[in-house]
């Protein structure tokens, strides 16, 4: 009875109280300090949780979750959000509480305790999804800022105040998981770091509603918090990643099968695309609207992102890299492959063991985990004699099948360097002009500090398109087969114009950049792309948007090439990333371990896009040529009409 009159009290105590303290996070307090003083009389006793009086579940006593691990009932509340636990006085309980546990400034005295994850904490701290060494690397590096030596990898956190990193940071710097989380609510597309919270947080409905009807309520009017606490899960959806990566190379957009529009729609396009069954165009929280094209065949066919993507490159290993690809400990052959290194079930590393625990998966004692090239387990993707290779959905435990290659992927010397990105990326973005000056009357803003400045970076950039990307030659030194590197897929990273200077009335500090960047689109088509579409294809080749047309006379063939954009001042078309059968050379893109094909290479692609002007790609001639193109020249006819070279 005495805890009912307590409750009855709450209400006329805590408007008492807001008189004098009107803030939404006073209001709580107050709620809670009345209910405590009611309580604290012996009348109700704090429960024991973990061997402890857990005092905060006096007041936060109906609070449930769905997630069992981490409910108050079995751990409490102060094992995260800390405070006093033994008091029941509110001000004293909250003393040194945190509203929102999980970000990186907290984790060590909340996710990160002996008792918890305090081994997970260093890795994701020297994560490159915490340090952002690489965007920090390349702008200072496009900048001509990027120092002789460095002891160590930058940090999206020590920024300083030159030009390369204050346009970090007013364009780029909140996309790391040092951002913090400072306010409730379930991590969505305008999300930006948070720690552990950005890849674990949850709300189920329940929670969701709850704090939305709590958050509609006058601060005046609250007379508690809600009480379905959010879960925290190792199924992390797909939105846990769209914040942030559906910026830059746009992966979760393109996953997805949604290309960026540089201009919103018509009115009269939006008004039809509303009546449509299936929507055209989408508008993203942040005012960028996009097209729908082609989902990559995984999204379709519904893998998440942790499908594919192990623990050790999300939250990292321990180990300090410099670019996202170092991090990167997947790919494609690792689950298709014609045969696929395995080990038992029952053998996995401890995480591996961990994650089929918390999953409740049983996998049967004859079954074997794939086992990727960089030695990491995939604890999804399961080889058993029954049902051969086979990939377990992490988060519904459905099963789908995993094919090996088809034959024309691995036959043939003529593709031994090609990457299976190469053929089987349909599309990326590509956007091939980019204009950055800084604008010192303008507003800008700080995400670094999240205040407001005086004087802004400021870009603009031409046509955006959805092409087949363009390739290139990327050596990866951990890739002993391909010494010469392989064939990757690549999009202007920054064909820049860049004004560098910062103070008015300065003379224009102009540089020009134009640097293609490595990339993995994720917009896998289980049909690979035509052979015309990489050897007969300017934008494929680098040479940029033009005609390329192949002319015989008098039996002799010669590759033309006219160009759509205008020529720069270095000589080239203005999209271009080298030249037509010429070799380039210096700085060519964001990293040193990629090029553009040179002469030789061009063409060498090009003879074989001579002989793709009769013959079909397909045609038991080309599939020849795939094996041995020089002994299928050496058997053509006089019909056939082999190019010369100009230069």
């Amino acid at each position: 009875m005495k805890w009912l009159v307590a409750l009855a009290c709450v209400g006329a105590a805590v408007a008492v109280a807001l008189r004098a303290r009107p803030s939404p996070e006073r209001v709580e307090a107050a709620a809670h300090a009345v209910a405590a003083r009611q309580v604290g009389g012996g009348a109700v006793e704090a429960p024991v949780v973990r061997g402890r009086r857990e005092g905060c579940l006096v007041c936060h006593a109906g609070v449930s979750s769905p997630d069992t691990a981490h409910s108050p009932s079995r751990i409490g509340c102060a094992a995260c959000h800390g405070g006093d636990a033994q008091a029941l006085d509110a001000t004293q309980a909250h003393t040194g509480m945190v509203r929102v546990p999980g970000n990186l400034v907290d984790a060590p005295r909340t996710c990160a305790q002996s008792t918890c994850h305090a081994s997970v904490l260093p890795r994701v701290e020297r994560s490159i999804m915490s340090t952002g060494a690489g965007i920090v690397e390349v702008n200072r590096r496009v900048f001509g800022e990027t120092p002789a030596t460095s002891a160590s990898a930058p940090h999206m956190a020590a920024l300083g105040t030159g030009g390369a990193d204050t346009h970090l940071r007013q364009l780029c710097a909140s996309c790391h998981l040092g951002q913090q989380k400072t306010a409730w609510g379930a991590i969505d597309e305008s999300a930006r770091g948070g720690g552990c919270l950005a890849c674990h947080l949850v709300y189920d409905s329940t929670a969701a509603q709850q704090l939305a009807a709590y958050e509609a309520t006058a601060a005046a009017s609250r007379t508690s918090v809600p009480r379905r606490h959010p879960s925290l899960t190792i199924n992390a959806d797909n939105g846990h990643c769209f914040g942030c990566h559906s910026r830059s190379g746009r992966i979760s957009t393109n996953y997805e099968g949604w290309h960026e529009l540089r201009d919103a729609p018509s009115a009269s396009a939006l008004a039809a695309d509303a009546r449509r069954a299936q929507r055209q165009y989408r508008l993203l929280a942040d005012g960028r609207y996009f097209t729908r094209v082609t989902p990559d065949v995984h999204q379709a066919r519904g893998m998440m992102c942790i499908d594919c993507h192990v623990p050790g490159e999300v939250m990292g290993t321990g180990k300090v890299v410099g670019h996202a690809r170092d991090q990167v400990q997947i790919r494609c052959a690792d689950c298709h492959a014609a045969r696929r290194p395995s080990i038992p079930a029952t053998h996995g590393d401890a995480e591996t063991t961990t994650l089929l625990a918390l999953r409740g998966w049983s996998l049967g004692a004859r079954a074997r985990l794939v086992v990727a090239a960089s030695g990491s387990v995939l604890s999804n993707v399961i080889v058993s004699p029954d049902s051969g290779v086979r990939l377990r959905h992490k988060q519904t435990g459905t099963w789908a099948p995993v094919r090996a290659p088809r034959a024309v992927c691995t036959q043939g010397a003529g593709h031994s360097r090609l990457s299976c990105s190469a053929c089987h990326s349909a599309w990326a973005p590509r956007c091939a002009t980019c204009h950055t000056k800084f604008d010192p009357s303008a507003d800008g803003f700080d995400h670094s500090t999240q205040q407001e400045v005086r004087g802004a970076w400021v870009e603009s950039s031409g046509a955006y398109e959805a092409v087949p990307p363009t390739l290139g030659i990327l050596a990866d030194a951990r890739d002993g087969a391909h010494p010469n590197g392989v064939v990757e897929t690549f999009i202007p990273g920054m064909i820049l114009d860049l004004d560098r200077a910062r103070t008015p009335g300065q003379v224009p500090d102009r540089i020009t950049r134009r640097l293609y960047a490595r990339t993995a689109p994720h917009t896998t088509a289980r049909t690979p792309r035509s052979c015309t579409s990489c050897h007969n294809d300017p934008v494929a080749l680098g040479f940029g948007r033009g005609t390329l047309r192949y002319e015989i006379a008098a039996g002799v063939g010669r590759w033309r090439f006219t160009p759509e954009q205008s020529i720069a001042a270095d000589g080239l078309p203005a999209d271009a990333w080298t030249g037509f059968l010429q070799t380039r050379r210096g700085m060519v893109s964001t990293r040193d371990d990629v090029r553009p094909f040179t002469a030789e290479e061009q063409r060498r692609i090009l003879a074989a896009g001579a002989c793709l002007t009769c013959h079909e790609g397909a045609s038991a001639v080309m599939q020849r040529a795939i094996a041995d193109f020089d002994a299928t020249v050496a058997r053509r006819t006089k019909r056939c009409a082999l190019p010369a070279w100009d230069r």
